[in-house]
């Protein structure tokens, strides 16, 4: 018995279609995700009251911003960065910090191959939100080995001093020089292909 010709067309089709199908599920993959400890000791100068400011500058020196405990990435172990952000109109409640134009922000990542060196953006929430916004930290890496990745921080409050009673001037405090951060910082480095 023959089998109709439209019959063999169909079956022909479902099996190459089928066939893209299943090429497109295995070549598929996944953003790659590396997570990390960090630790920080940010400075800002001038000192963070309750009165707004504006130009006012937030440095992490070497060796003050620390990546450790990195997984995702077996050839990548950590990192030490720096930074250097400004705020207007910003207190220890209100405004938002980021890069600063000219100013140096870079990871020297721990590897064993590969590029060691990545330039980063950042924005930062309000102080006062720190502990309370989801992300409060975030940006992306805009040279080097993860070139077009995005990061997030959580902030653990148990590992982190801020000491928001120094931004009260009005109690004797001189304002808010520095604060010491510590979480999980989040790499994403999406598909390539």
């Amino acid at each position: 018995m023959k089998r109709p010709r439209r019959l063999s067309i169909y079956l022909a089709t479902v099996a190459l279609l089928g066939g893209f199908a299943l090429h497109s599920v295995s070549t598929a993959h996944a953003a790659q995700v590396i997570t990390c400890h960090y630790a920080l000791t940010m400075r800002f100068s001038p000192a963070l009251t309750l009165t707004p400011q504006d130009n006012v500058v937030t440095t992490v020196g070497n060796p003050d911003g620390v990546l450790s405990q990195c997984t995702g990435d077996p050839g990548m172990n950590g990192g030490q960065f720096v930074s250097t952000g400004i705020g207007n109109g910003v207190t220890c409640g209100v405004g938002s910090y980021q890069d600063k134009s000219g100013g140096v922000d870079n990871v020297s990542w721990q590897v064993t191959s590969g590029e060691s060196t990545s330039g980063f953006t950042w924005k930062m929430e309000p102080i006062s939100d720190l502990l309370n916004v989801q992300n409060p930290l975030s940006g992306g890496l805009s040279t080097g080995r993860y070139k077009n990745a995005t990061w997030t921080v959580t902030v653990d409050p148990l590992q982190s001093k801020i000491n928001l009673a120094d931004c009260n001037t009005l109690t004797g405090a001189t304002g808010l020089t520095s604060m010491d951060l510590a979480g999980t910082a989040v790499f994403t480095i999406a598909d390539s292909s």
